[in-house]
């Protein structure tokens, strides 16, 4: 039997929460957040690399910039075990080759293991529709914190 998805709130790593430099670019903002799996001792450092190539190869494909001052770039990894989420805020906005052609504010990179699919796209599905919920995005560009940010994903997860 397949383990449900975890929600966003129980993805994120809190001590991967990072302020993005406001001239980041997508290999940069990639690379930042790798690094805040590394240093928050969720991935090895020597493989931090790997998973922003396989991440920026993933961006290739199309782009994660969504839409609604959201990214979500993401890769399928064995080098994690679980899904893990890491937080990117960029106040001021960065150019992430949104399909609004809008500024991206908010950036949640996921890395989920190879076998685990269905629980990422269960998670995406999820993820979607509580973008789509009203006063979401604007509230999500209000939390300057993990706690912050992981209380808001959990109140509107639970909507």
């Amino acid at each position: 039997m397949m383990t449900p998805a975890p929600r966003m709130s129980q993805a994120i790593v809190g001590k991967a929460f990072t302020d993005l430099a406001p001239d980041a670019d997508k290999r940069s903002v990639i690379q930042a957040l790798v690094e805040a799996l590394a240093a928050a001792r969720k991935i090895p450092a020597d493989r931090v690399g790997e998973v922003v190539d396989e991440t920026l190869r993933r961006e290739a494909v199309g782009s994660t910039g969504i839409g609604h001052g959201i990214g979500i770039p993401h890769c399928r990894t064995p080098i994690v075990g679980d899904i893990l989420c890491a937080y990117g805020r960029a106040a001021d906005g960065i150019d992430f080759d949104s399909l609004d052609g809008e500024p991206v504010y908010s950036v949640f990179l996921l890395l989920t293991p190879p076998e685990a699919k269905e629980q990422h796209l269960q998670l995406m599905r999820s993820f979607a529709s509580q973008i789509r919920k009203e006063h979401f995005t604007e509230f999500l560009r209000q939390v300057e914190s993990a706690p912050a940010l992981i209380e808001l994903l959990a109140e509107f997860e639970n909507r």
